[in-house]
């Protein structure tokens, strides 16, 4: 019995060939071959002897009409993670503005419905809502440690000052 030696591969033998097999170019010939039981298979490379074939046109134009296909964009992660932030960022600009231009419609509509004077003035529920007013003030004022309790605490603060604007003159 005969040993055979083997010898380990170096890391930049396997750069060496990854950048050899990257750096051919990609071509786009495509075979139709009927084999001789008569089914058909596509391939790339030609047909075998005992298969007719026919060689297919491929169009490789990208969508620009060029010849290559490639179309300019970078889909490396950092270019992805990117668009995505700024879709994100666009998204977040809209949502914020919608907001503020349904809150200023908002405002405009209490403004023009309001009577000349508070019909609901109460004296109790005006104290009442004050002091709910500073106690939600101090909380979002405190802090938060998720979002969902920053919004919680906001929406408890805008709550009870609509409610003092009610119940107070």
């Amino acid at each position: 019995m005969t040993a055979t030696k083997t010898h380990p591969v170096h890391p930049s033998r396997l750069v060496g060939v990854f950048l050899m097999l990257t750096a051919v170019p990609v071509s786009a010939e495509l075979y139709k071959c009927r084999r001789p039981d008569g089914s058909l298979s596509y391939q790339q490379t030609a047909c075998a002897a005992q298969s007719e074939g026919d060689r297919l046109q491929v169009d490789i134009r990208g969508p620009d009409g060029r010849k290559s296909a490639s179309s300019g964009v970078d889909y490396s992660v950092a270019a992805q993670a990117e668009r995505l932030r700024a879709e994100r960022e666009t998204r977040e600009r809209a949502h914020l503005q919608a907001r503020r231009e349904a809150e200023a419609r908002a405002r405009a509509l209490r403004a023009a419905a309001k009577p000349d004077r508070n019909t609901d003035f109460d004296p109790a529920k005006c104290a009442r809502h004050r002091g709910e007013v500073a106690k939600w003030r101090q909380k979002v004022k405190g802090g938060y440690r998720t979002r969902d309790q920053k919004d919680y605490n906001d929406s408890k603060l805008a709550h009870h000052q609509a409610l003092v604007e009610r119940y107070c003159e």
